[in-house]
């Protein structure tokens, strides 16, 4: 295990050397990832100063869910962009997944270590200075529980994109073309909670929450963040659940993908 592990970091690394070696590019697409998350924060900031609240959350902590939510998709697309739709059907169309089958490690590890896109870095580290700012403004005293629940939120939501991704992939195998529905998942899901969940009517809620739960994994640990209890239904305390929903999507995610390759036809086939 640890010298598949080694491959691995191996993969990732020359990924990040072969990223590196246009700097001036790199850092151009880094800096371009996180100023469009500055961009929709400061949207938001402009929105809710004019109208006030929303829910009945004051613009500082929407802020800090959009920030979790934010890092959690750079985390997630650093790792995993290679298998959204266009991507992996790309690789699939040009035979290049059937060289990806003949190596002797594992197709989604030699997928996720050879392609690490680094410039998704951005979105990571500007998630994270907006739930820094907005903590600020909202008075959060950042105690070790309260970073740790920051730290949860994004690594399960994270996970969850992730999961997304891996059934989107699963679906390409089947398609060869890839769909532009799951966007509405990795991309839409993401905005959707940097609002808080009460906003929204039952049917997104229980999509968000109990279906695809990113909602759990943002809202409900922000809650413990800003110190707040949380509207009837969707209490603070569900916070336990944040960690088994995400594995369990994200196992769900991995059993798809397996069955995509299973059922996966070689270009020269």
């Amino acid at each position: 295990m640890a010298e598949g592990l080694l491959v691995y970091l191996r993969l990732a690394a020359a990924a990040v050397r072969a990223n590196a070696r246009r700097p001036v590019f790199l850092a151009a697409r880094t800096l371009a990832s996180g100023t469009i998350v500055a961009a929709e924060v400061a949207g938001m900031v402009l929105l809710l100063d004019r109208f006030g609240t929303v829910g009945g959350w004051r613009a500082a902590e929407v802020v800090l869910l959009a920030g979790l939510a934010f890092a959690s998709q750079g985390l997630a697309l650093t790792l995993g962009t290679r298998l959204e739709a266009d991507d992996l059907s790309l690789l699939v169309r040009k035979g290049t997944f059937d060289q990806v089958l003949t190596r002797p490690v594992s197709p989604l590890g030699w997928i996720v270590a050879s392609y690490v896109d680094t410039r998704y870095l951005g979105r990571l580290l500007a998630g994270v200075g907006a739930v820094v700012w907005a903590g600020a403004r909202a008075g959060v005293e950042w105690t070790p529980g309260r970073v740790g629940l920051a730290a949860l939120a994004v690594t399960c939501a994270a996970a969850i994109v992730f999961g997304v991704l891996l059934l989107s992939a699963a679906f390409t195998f089947l398609t060869v073309q890839g769909s532009e529905a799951t966007n509405v998942l990795v991309y839409g899901g993401t905005y959707l909670t940097s609002y808080p969940m009460q906003i929204y009517g039952s049917a997104l809620r229980l999509l968000f929450l109990w279906v695809v739960p990113l909602g759990l994994a943002i809202y409900v640990p922000a809650l413990g963040v800003l110190g707040r209890q949380g509207p009837p239904g969707l209490p603070a305390s569900l916070v336990w659940l944040t960690a088994p929903a995400a594995a369990a999507f994200l196992a769900a995610g991995g059993l798809a993908w397996r069955g995509g390759v299973r059922r996966y036809v070689g270009a020269g086939s």
